[in-house]
């Protein structure tokens, strides 16, 4: 939704020490929303997805910003100093979960990510459930274990 968007993104700027002149990537960025936050607040920030539809809608102000990519695929601009991995990671496969974020680590000094947690069958929050591309419901130790045996160092 739009209008959280720009809250979010003032919100994550200052809890994270992101730098003016940091480079910032929105995996899964759907239609751009966060790009276009980050944007305003003056970040450089840029955007990738799978979805031809979600990228084909993306307001006008980031066209160049936010660009199709195919699945488990390098990123165009091959580091960024962070990446943010909202409401994404979930919908992978787990037999491709290491390939995303062995690609992910390759490719930023730091992570964002936003996952719902579950205990391995069911999410701990119900309406998560009802939608049906999401494949992952682990809970944190899992998603901690697949971060740190990718090469991340995990700050809860």
């Amino acid at each position: 939704m739009p209008e959280l968007t720009i809250p979010l993104c003032h919100h994550l700027s200052k809890e994270c020490p992101f730098s003016i002149d940091d480079t910032i990537l929105d995996f899964g960025c759907a239609k751009g929303y966060i790009v276009h936050a980050l944007r305003l607040l003056g970040y450089k920030a840029w955007g990738v997805d799978i979805s031809e539809y979600a990228v084909s809608q993306a307001p006008k102000e980031v066209n160049g910003y936010v660009q199709l990519i195919e699945p488990y695929t390098p990123f165009p601009q091959h580091r960024y100093n962070w990446i943010i991995c909202k409401d994404i990671l979930e919908h992978i496969p787990y037999e491709r979960i290491d390939d995303q974020l062995s690609i992910l680590a390759d490719s930023c000094n730091d992570l964002i990510a936003m996952v719902p947690l579950g205990d391995g069958e069911k999410y701990n929050i119900p309406a998560y459930e009802k939608d049906v591309t999401h494949i992952i419901r682990e809970d944190l130790e899992w998603w901690n274990d697949k971060f740190t045996s990718n090469g991340f160092s995990v700050d809860v």
